[in-house]
């Protein structure tokens, strides 16, 4: 079996962002009191990429039908992150406008 070093490099790195990210909500979360919603999204798109970044280093062909699956729910994940992060960021800065 013959896995491209990329595919640890990804996995490790997948896994990395994704404790990163958890670790931030919870430290943001300590110093502010606020839940972002938005990082728990990104977490839970790094944790899915990750899942298809194990079953390479595994060994699945990686044109199998389920890693597509499993990274276009990452993806989607991803995108929704972005979207949330806006309507956050703008809510915030409605209710910081409203106070000045």
């Amino acid at each position: 079996m013959n896995i491209p070093a990329m595919n640890y490099l990804g996995c490790g790195f997948i896994w990395l962002f994704m404790l990163l990210t958890l670790g931030g909500y919870f430290y943001l979360l300590s110093k502010t009191g606020k839940k972002w919603v938005f990082m728990l999204l990104l977490t839970a798109a790094w944790f899915i990429m990750g899942i298809s970044y194990i079953f390479l280093v595994l060994g699945v062909a990686a044109g199998e039908w389920y890693i597509t699956l499993i990274r276009t729910i990452g993806y989607v994940l991803h995108l929704s992150t972005i979207l949330t992060a806006i309507a956050e960021l703008t809510k915030l800065g409605r209710e910081n406008k409203l106070r000045m």
